[in-house]
């Protein structure tokens, strides 16, 4: 999905690249205080993005680099961001069928973030 929302993305004019820096920089960060800071940043880069593929790409993104986290407590972070970011995008949905779709997103990272832990 990630690869799939990204390729959609770029096709509709816009460049990932810069929120995904941020993203590394987060899951980089050896502090909660700190991964908070670059968050703020990566929120309103994130919020230019279209979702072309009815995912928000920022909460793609934040589950991508998670795993790359060394710091416990900044991948329970950016997991928890992720799930806000992709529960507004369902909050969004034009019918219950998509509402119920975009979900399916949410309910994934609750259960990435249950073994955290």
């Amino acid at each position: 999905m990630y690869f799939h929302t990204r390729k959609g993305i770029i096709q509709a004019g816009f460049d990932p690249g810069f929120v995904e820096a941020i993203a590394d920089s987060i899951s980089s960060s050896d502090s909660l205080h700190r991964a908070k800071e670059l968050f703020r940043q990566f929120n309103i880069e994130a919020e230019k993005l279209p979702w072309p593929q009815d995912t928000d790409f920022g909460a793609l993104v934040l589950q991508s680099k998670s795993a790359q986290a060394s710091n416990i407590e900044v991948k329970r972070f950016m997991l928890n961001e992720a799930i806000l970011r992709a529960r507004w995008c369902a909050t969004c949905a034009t019918s219950g069928g998509e509402g119920h779709a975009r979900m399916a997103h949410v309910n994934e990272l609750k259960a990435e973030l249950d073994k955290c832990n």
